[in-house]
């Protein structure tokens, strides 16, 4: 029954969006049922099933615009948020830096262990990209 459920909606599918496909309910003989586009063959039961388009959809909300008096009434941070905030972003780009050495230490484990051609070479590329970066932003 599973099968013909994904031909039923393989044969909605492909109907289109506004064309509408005659489809017929076919049961065999030993009971079997089958969904066609076709009338069915002769000693089988055969029914036309109407299907409907009732396709439904979710639109998301717009967002609500601020008005300019918000948009200007915003006061500016205080220097002890910005402090804390540049803090946070060094340890955050440390902590950055730690896990790209450790993926290259992962790198070269797994390159000693053995591999073959190709995952050698997206191996060695990997590490060649995480060096650049260590070189480039961390100390």
């Amino acid at each position: 029954m599973g099968a013909a459920l994904c031909g039923l909606v393989a044969l909605v599918l492909a109907g289109g969006a506004t064309a509408q496909a005659d489809v017929y309910r076919c049961t065999g003989a030993d009971g079997s049922i089958e969904f066609r586009q076709h009338p069915c063959q002769r000693g089988a039961d055969s029914r036309k099933v109407q299907i409907r388009d009732t396709r439904t959809g979710w639109v998301p909300p717009s967002p609500e615009p601020e008005s300019e008096s918000e948009q200007n009434t915003r006061e500016p941070r205080p220097k002890a948020a910005r402090a804390t905030n540049r803090n946070e972003a060094t340890e955050r780009d440390a902590k950055r830096c730690w896990k790209k050495r450790q993926q290259i230490q992962g790198i070269n484990n797994e390159l000693r262990a053995g591999y073959r051609p190709a995952r050698g070479e997206r191996l060695k590329r990997r590490r060649r990209e995480l060096e650049a970066y260590v070189d480039e932003f961390c100390r």
